[in-house]
């Protein structure tokens, strides 16, 4: 008889209550059969903070990252651990390079054919290494020329932003001027207000294969509220959220992510907010029924990952959305590549 075998799953959450509820719900499952008839069963707890030799390896199979934002230490162990093919949600490397670079988010949305707003991505007002005679290179920005473009209001936004902190709405150019101004070292985008009738917008929560459209109203000051509305989008609305949802996360190497859309007033989404590697997990804001929806889909990737092994890849596969950007063919034919190309990891159970 065989010995059931462990899966061993490290979490990052620092005592956040998700994360020690997934940490429970893992150790729950039962034991199952993987792709080679051996019985596995899933242990799990919070990864140890310590030392690192070169030499060290370590014991898990899996990482659920939820926190290694918040310690240095993390980012770089985390990467070395995915380069020795430990499967790490999310990817170390998309999740610290595209958090803080969300300006590169939208140019390669918009160019795998994703709706996007108008987009233009400022220099920062402040650029403490150059001095003098490096400064002539710098051109005057044409703000009335972007204006006409984008229109007023319009948003002006950080590239590394998080928690839509330094978001703000501006009316006029007065408005506009004062918020760059005080933008410090910041790459700023100047970003089209997409005109919808809806006081709410779509935020998907995606985890492993799972993607969960919801009802969402973003509220300042942490009053964001989720509704229970499971009817909320015509079919067509409903196709191209998750078709777009599968070519961001898979273009951006994500597992792990939510992603916003909002329904302009002619009934189509647009993405507005797509590099979220750490989606809020409070059932407090999520409610039960989300909040279930959410663990669950960890569960599920968990068992997955146990069962069918997937080969872990350092570097996710962005050349081939990249080689899909450069064709010379219409946006719509490369929305079509790329899906396909997300595809094979969605409809692949082994993936």
């Amino acid at each position: 008889m065989k010995n059931t075998k462990k899966f061993r799953v490290g979490l990052i959450h620092f005592t956040n209550p998700f994360g020690l509820d997934l940490e429970e719900r893992l150790n729950a499952v039962p034991v199952f059969v993987d792709k080679d008839g051996d019985e596995v069963k899933i242990e799990a707890e919070h990864v140890a903070i310590h030392e690192i030799d070169l030499d060290f390896k370590t014991s898990y199979d899996m990482i659920i990252d939820r926190g290694s934002h918040l310690f240095k230490q993390g980012i770089g162990i985390l990467m070395s651990y995915a380069f020795k093919g430990i499967y790490i949600i999310n990817n170390p490397l998309s999740f610290h390079f595209f958090i803080d670079n969300k300006d590169v988010g939208y140019s390669i949305a918009h160019e795998l054919g994703i709706k996007v707003p108008k987009t233009f991505i400022l220099p920062p007002h402040t650029s403490p290494h150059l001095e003098g005679e490096q400064f002539r290179y710098h051109k005057f920005f044409d703000w009335k020329g972007m204006i006409e473009k984008i229109g007023f209001p319009c948003f002006i936004k950080p590239a590394p932003g998080r928690g839509a902190f330094g978001v703000n709405k501006v009316n006029n150019f007065e408005e506009l001027f004062y918020y760059y101004n005080q933008s410090g070292e910041k790459v700023m985008m100047l970003q089209e207000v997409v005109d919808t009738e809806n006081e709410w917008q779509v935020r998907c929560i995606c985890v492993g294969k799972k993607i969960v459209p919801i009802k969402y109203i973003f509220r300042t000051m942490d009053r964001s509220e989720y509704l229970p509305d499971h009817d909320f989008l015509t079919p067509e609305q409903g196709r191209i959220i998750m078709e777009s949802s599968r070519i961001i996360n898979r273009a951006f190497g994500y597992e792990m992510n939510s992603i916003e859309f909002i329904i302009d007033r002619q009934g189509i989404p647009w993405a507005i907010d797509f590099n979220n590697p750490i989606p809020d997990g409070r059932e407090k804001v999520l409610g039960p029924i989300f909040y279930n929806d959410y663990q669950q889909a960890f569960v599920e990737r968990a068992i997955e990952v146990a069962k069918y092994r997937p080969k872990y890849l350092f570097l996710p596969e962005l050349n081939q959305y990249s080689k899909i950007a450069q064709m010379k063919v219409s946006k719509e034919k490369k929305f079509s590549l790329a899906l396909k190309e997300a595809n094979k990891y969605y409809l692949n159970e082994e993936a």
